[in-house]
């Protein structure tokens, strides 16, 4: 069977998504269309490129220096441009103090050697990004990272690198129908980013936007290159995380309103399959006594600010999704990750191997289960999740 997949987000806790895909091969299932949201965007633009389970397997478990490669996702700023740090709030209030009998061109220059000064200590770099840019980290490893993974790309077994493509160019090449979720914070609203609503978009730059966690990682700015989003322009606005207003958009695959299938194309896979991550499933063999909720390495307080941030998020945007879930929990996988830690990057070889056999066991009971229960007519609870879709992909205009 093929299915429309779609997979939830979760940070770290995505490498759970590594085991379910490896499972659905084994039972000679493949895939239609793909949406991701976050860490699920990095999982379905992995697999639109063709990396397929191994190659899923591979990215995902990839070291540098024997080290896992996405430690250094977290990455102090390195430099910001002169435009940056003049229109700063830093540099706004130093240029308010007036010193006495100093000529207002020596104040500058002194405010400036002041801002030069401080952007010289990783920890105000960091400060200042958390400010000015949103987030405390630098997201530039993240794109390195997704571009490389991306130039890995496989088409009916041609290497095809992928790392530059937009949505529009990658859907042309593959013929796998993409759509990666992102939040539009200047103007309120759920993106869904695809081949039909933002041809023009970097592939690497969508999972980007989705994968921008509040706090954590630096905002993402839409930039003029990208063109329009349905037919906007959206220079200028701020994009982050897509799980902010739907972490798990399932009845987008599953409505049969016009105005989705506007955006998401029609249903002409066999069936759809949800990926959850769920928290409160513990994952086989994982000893929670030494379940790192904190990442290793200095804290500042700045990841427990951030994970306590998306556990708000998460109570908000849960209420939606929850009625979703109850409405197609037929077509939901919950994948086990109880223990593992939202910004857990550093996961150890047999913690990775744990957490990858249980999105194993989890994919074939749910299919075990699939075949056994023949799929029963829509409930009014479905069609009302059919009409959520509808209002989430709805124009503010």
């Amino acid at each position: 069977m093929r299915y429309d997949l779609v997979f939830e987000g979760g940070a770290a806790k995505g490498m759970v998504f590594a085991g379910a895909v490896a499972e659905l091969e084994r039972a000679g299932h493949g895939f239609g269309r793909l949406l991701g949201t976050s860490a699920g965007s990095v999982t379905a633009a992995l697999l639109a490129s063709g990396a397929g389970s191994e190659g899923l397997l591979a990215a995902l478990g990839e070291k540098k220096g024997g080290r896992s490669v996405f430690e250094g996702f977290m990455a102090t700023p390195a430099r910001f441009s002169e435009e940056e740090l003049q229109r700063s709030a830093l540099r706004g209030l130093l240029g308010e103090l007036d010193l006495p009998l100093v000529s207002d061109a020596f104040e500058a220059k002194l405010d400036d050697a002041i801002v030069r000064a401080l952007m010289s200590r990783p920890i105000f770099r960091s400060m200042f990004s958390f400010i000015e840019l949103g987030g405390w980290y630098a997201s530039h490893r993240v794109v390195e990272w997704m571009t490389e993974r991306l130039d890995d790309g496989q088409v009916n077994g041609r290497r095809v690198k992928m790392g530059k493509f937009t949505l529009g160019e990658m859907f042309e090449e593959t013929g796998v129908d993409l759509s990666i979720v992102a939040t539009n914070t200047t103007h309120a609203e759920l993106m869904i980013l695809n081949h039909r609503t933002a041809p023009k978009v970097p592939v690497v730059s969508a999972v980007h936007m989705s994968m921008s966690i509040p706090l954590l990682w630096q905002e993402v700015v839409w930039r003029k290159e990208w063109g329009t989003y349905r037919d906007e322009d959206l220079t200028g606005a701020t994009i982050i995380d897509g799980g902010v207003l739907s972490n798990f958009p399932l009845e987008l695959f599953v409505s049969d309103e016009p105005q989705v299938t506007a955006l998401m194309g029609r249903q002409e896979s066999d069936d759809v399959l949800g990926l959850l991550i769920d928290e409160e499933l513990p994952v086989p063999g994982l000893e929670l006594s030494a379940a790192q909720e904190e990442p290793k390495g200095p804290d500042l307080g700045q990841r427990r600010t951030v994970d306590r941030l998306k556990r708000l998020i998460a109570t908000v945007v849960k209420a939606r999704d929850k009625l979703v879930i109850d409405a197609f929990e037929h077509l939901v996988v919950r994948l086990p990750a109880k223990g593992i830690g939202t910004t857990e990057f550093d996961l150890s070889d047999e913690r990775r191997a744990v957490l990858t056999a249980a999105g194993k066991e989890a994919m074939r009971a749910h299919l075990a289960r699939r075949a056994a229960a023949p799929p029963s007519a829509p409930d009014t609870l479905s069609l009302t999740a059919g009409k959520m879709a509808a209002r989430l992909v709805q124009s503010r205009r």
